[in-house]
């Protein structure tokens, strides 16, 4: 009877160890965009994050899952996104020089401020597709740098 209890103990330790290595999410790691060719110290860099979807296009205000901005300042900034979950993201960035949080655009619908997106991908007629941007974040990858240089 003894036995039987230490191998009922030893099992469901190990049932329980189990699961709780399971419930453990998988961590990715960081990424780091470094964001080149800024003009002026006018307003700020925005730099928005999205992840993969089915359902947003890119880059649409609605994909974005986390943003972060800096005064600008000539030359380049580096902005880094914590702890992100395995996956594919990618980045848009651009210069908000006159501060009233929007992207700027002709009557064309031509940004009159600067743009860039990780990679440095660009599109024809418009904004790169995410799969033209996106960068992949593994499991335990530690981090991932990509860049942009902008386009004014």
């Amino acid at each position: 009877m003894h036995n039987m209890l230490i191998a009922t103990a030893v099992l469901c330790f190990g049932c329980v160890a189990a699961i709780s290595v399971m419930a453990i999410p998988a961590r990715g790691g960081d990424l780091e965009i470094t964001v080149e060719g800024i003009i002026g110290e006018e307003g700020k860099v925005m730099v928005a994050l999205h992840a993969e979807s089915d359902t947003e296009e890119f880059p649409d205000v609605n994909g974005v899952i986390a943003a972060q901005w800096a005064k600008a300042a000539p030359g380049t900034l580096r902005f880094v996104f914590l702890d992100l979950p395995p996956g594919r993201f990618a980045i848009a960035v651009f210069h908000d020089e006159n501060d009233n949080n929007e992207l700027d655009t002709n009557l064309l619908g031509i940004p009159s401020e600067g743009t860039g997106f990780s990679k440095d991908a660009h599109g024809s007629f418009g904004p790169p597709g995410f799969s033209d941007a996106a960068v992949e974040i593994s499991t335990d990858s530690g981090i991932t740098r990509t860049s942009t240089t902008l386009v004014y």
